[in-house]
């Protein structure tokens, strides 16, 4: 089964550190992936769904960052008719 999400941001918090191997902290960068809100089901009640959270190193943040631009970049690009 695959839940959607339909917002996803990127930030810094406060505190949300991971200890480098030398001793010193580095800042992470918070992924959430949200439905800012209640999703209303077939069946008309309202679900709440908790946020996927997702802590980042600073490499894999910017890995990701540069995967998401080439992927936004592709879906953005014209497609030739079929």
């Amino acid at each position: 089964m695959t839940d959607h999400r339909y917002e996803a941001r990127a930030d810094i918090v406060a505190g949300e550190c991971e200890l480098a191997v030398k001793g010193g902290l580095m800042q992470l960068v918070t992924l959430t992936l949200t439905d800012a809100g209640p999703i209303t089901l077939p069946d008309g009640t309202d679900e709440h769904r908790p946020d996927v959270i997702c802590p980042l190193r600073a490499s894999e943040a910017r890995a990701l960052a540069g995967r998401l631009l080439e992927l936004a970049d592709h879906a953005a690009a014209p497609t030739a008719p079929r």
